[in-house]
């Protein structure tokens, strides 16, 4: 049987093996939410309902890859305010665990803040495909205008995981669009000089009265500064909260001085902070850095090819939170140990290596620029998540794509890789410059050679 035209283009130009990596990861996530059912008997179904979402989100890859993308891009402004009213709509819901981050249709929970990311994405393209205004500093107020807007309203649901995807995601599509780098590293200074500037906070007076002695005093001038004595064993030592120190001016009152971004974030969203940078201190390990050392046990009781089964009894692992969602990098480490995490990065290196080849070889600037924020997206969140895990970065609540726990997310995700080998599928020829070519002085032509070469430096002059 002969199949149509368009039928053979679209088998022949859509990349498999991103496809075949896609479902793989979808396959060991189904099997790592199994195993942590066994380990948690309340958690019953969950497997059955991602084998659910993984169905649609297989259907939304290949309804993403068939409509052409330039449609999309000339659909992006509604898609944008239409995701930025669903993120302004959850606030007057009802609240879920705490934040408002879902709207309940009954039949399924939806997330708004997993949409905005790829229309943030759209929108960026688009906006970016073509021109060079975002080559001057002033040119870039527009982009994080349209960053900073979907930020801010998932920061305050809360969802400071997902809302710092949006930062990354900028800069690289920016820097490849032809951004200077040095405005881009510019607002990079600007921004970590605001968030760590030293805030105050009030120590009580009776606390450190009572702790004073605990500490080693020096002076300069009116100010005096206090540290932990060195010589008192840890458990013995006073708590004293993140800060580059504490203070005194004369005979007045006490201060820590803390990074500005630790005042403005929330109790729960800092003492991740302090888990994260005082890993080893028993105290903060039996409270705030609970969740990391849980973590990290489970990841590295693994070895190299995994425990096997998860035995029901096994209090170590049934203490280990949310882990078929924000920690189901350790489930995997813990069933299938190095073996399973190796298998699982290179997946996403598969998904990594194609994607790139299909941003190289489109030269539409919508399309290539679609395709590295794709990238960028997955990557970021990828290292966010196994960097949280491992301790190498702070908790965040990030999940691992494609293989969490979650529905909004794994069908945002399959819709972005549909909406990748949707730019590989259609690549308009090429009539005038390459894309994102600037400051480029041109060729120098040929010499010319057998009947025409004589003469030609000459003539030339």
């Amino acid at each position: 049987m002969r199949l149509p035209g368009p039928v053979k283009q679209w088998l022949r130009y859509t990349s498999w093996p991103i496809f075949a990596a896609m479902v793989t990861l979808m396959a060991m996530g189904v099997a790592a939410i199994r195993a942590s059912e066994q380990a948690d008997p309340s958690m019953g179904g969950f497997a059955a309902r991602q084998v659910a979402f993984a169905a649609v989100g297989v259907g939304v890859f290949f309804l993403a890859t068939m409509l052409p993308y330039q449609r999309l891009g000339r659909a992006a402004y509604p898609l944008f305010a239409f995701t930025l009213g669903l993120l302004v709509l959850v606030f007057f819901l009802p609240e879920v665990r705490g934040s408002h981050r879902w709207i309940d249709l009954k039949v399924v929970k939806v997330q708004p803040s997993e949409i905005a990311k790829l229309t943030f994405i759209i929108l960026l393209a688009w906006y970016l495909r073509y021109g060079d205004h975002y080559r001057r500093l002033s040119g870039l107020i527009v982009p994080f205008g349209l960053t900073l807007a979907p930020m801010v309203l998932i920061l305050k649901e809360p969802d400071l995981g997902t809302a710092l995807l949006f930062l990354p995601t900028l800069y690289v599509m920016l820097f490849l669009a032809g951004a200077r780098l040095r405005h881009l590293l510019t607002i990079v200074a600007l921004g970590t000089v605001t968030v760590l500037l030293p805030a105050p906070r009030g120590v009580p007076a009776e606390s450190f009265r009572k702790q004073r002695d605990a500490f080693r005093v020096s002076s300069l001038g009116p100010l005096r500064f206090y540290r932990v004595h060195e010589a008192l064993p840890a458990n013995a030592r006073p708590y004293t909260p993140v800060a580059y120190g504490r203070v005194q001016i004369g005979d007045g009152g006490v201060y820590d001085l803390q990074p500005l971004v630790l005042r403005m974030m929330k109790d729960h969203q800092s003492s991740r902070i302090e888990g994260w940078l005082r890993q080893g201190d028993p105290r903060i390990e039996r409270g705030k850095g609970f969740h990391l050392k849980q973590s990290k046990i489970v990841l590295g009781s693994g070895k190299l090819t995994g425990r096997g089964d998860w035995i029901d009894a096994d209090a170590t692992f049934r203490m280990l939170p949310d882990d078929h969602t924000d920690f189901i990098f350790s489930v995997i480490g813990g069933q299938w140990g190095f073996v399973g995490c190796a298998t699982l990065l290179v997946l996403y290196g598969v998904i990594f290596l194609f994607g790139v080849e299909i941003a190289v070889i489109t030269y539409d600037p919508f399309g290539r620029l679609l395709a590295v924020g794709v990238l960028a997206l997955l990557v970021s969140q990828i290292l966010i998540n196994v960097g949280m895990t491992i301790g190498l970065m702070p908790i965040t609540g990030m999940t691992l794509p494609l293989v969490s726990y979650g529905g909004s997310s794994l069908v945002v995700n399959c819709a972005a890789l549909g909406l990748l080998v949707n730019v590989s599928q259609r690549r308009p020829i090429l009539l005038g410059r390459r894309p994102f070519e600037y400051d480029e002085k041109p060729e120098k032509p040929p010499a010319p050679y057998g009947p025409l070469a004589e003469g030609w430096e000459r003539d030339r002059g």
